[in-house]
């Protein structure tokens, strides 16, 4: 359903996410560490959707989460920002 994105997914077998972490883990300044800012999930977020993609984060069955990106593959004649 993605037909031309690249899309990135990284899963895991630890914890998982409960309901409530997986409502507010883009929010800025959530955090479930004692230390931290809680930022780099919310700005990620804002870096991936200002590219036109979705940022996405599942609770797996069983134990681990699986978070994931898309964006929007490269096409001749898309205009490319200066970096």
């Amino acid at each position: 359903d993605e037909v031309g994105q690249i899309r990135v997914t990284v899963q895991d077998t630890g914890v998982g996410l409960d309901a409530s972490t997986l409502e507010k883990m883009f929010d800025p300044f959530f955090s479930t560490k004692s230390a931290g800012m809680g930022m780099g999930l919310s700005i990620s977020l804002s870096i991936i959707q200002s590219h036109g993609g979705r940022l996405w984060a599942v609770a797996n069955d069983g134990s681990g989460a699986t978070v994931g990106f898309s964006i929007p593959a490269y096409k001749e004649g898309m205009s490319v920002a200066a970096t």
